[in-house]
């Protein structure tokens, strides 16, 4: 018996350019991945579902039960070895597996889906070299955008502290 799955999850598998340029790259495809995302049904059908109990028009409890869900039921896992993978966000629901652009592409597409804004935020931290994390913003309150960290158990609104750049992209 074959352990291969029948039908492998949709990927995208590239070799992107090193640096800013690369950074760049991933940025907008991980954008286009999470437009396409929210339109998915079943990713809409998770997103009503994780917030379908909320008071009406509680916009914070949204943003928090949609933030705690990819934060806690989606296990962080390391890209393969030489090469970035980005999944879908249906694949990271039908895995349960990612890593920090896999979450965020899931929590973008679940913000999206219930009519929410988001942007990805990628940063060079402090004695690391270039750009090597990414997590999510979505705007609460007075439109302040929040940061939505999905590899640590963090609240909304927690940020890396050694951050030295920052490059943003709306989805």
């Amino acid at each position: 018996m074959s352990l291969y799955p029948t039908s492998p999850r949709p990927m995208t598998v590239r070799g992107l350019a090193g640096g800013r340029l690369g950074t760049a790259d991933t940025l907008k495809e991980m954008a286009k991945l999470a437009r396409a995302g929210s339109k998915d049904a079943g990713v809409i059908q998770v997103a009503s579902k994780l917030v379908r109990d909320l008071p009406q028009y509680d916009r914070v409890g949204e943003v928090v039960a949609l933030h705690g869900f990819v934060r806690d039921a989606i296990r962080y896992t390391s890209d393969p070895i030489d090469f970035e993978l980005l999944r879908t966000a249906r694949a990271v629901l039908e895995m349960g597996v990612g890593d920090c652009d896999d979450k965020s592409i899931l929590l973008a597409s679940l913000l999206r889906a219930i009519g929410r804004p988001a942007r990805y935020v990628a940063v060079w931290l402090r004695g690391m070299p270039g750009y090597s994390h990414v997590y999510v913003e979505t705007p609460l309150g007075s439109k302040r955008w929040v940061a939505l960290e999905t590899i640590k158990p963090v609240a909304v609104g927690w940020s890396p502290d050694n951050v030295i750049k920052r490059m943003v992209v709306h989805v």
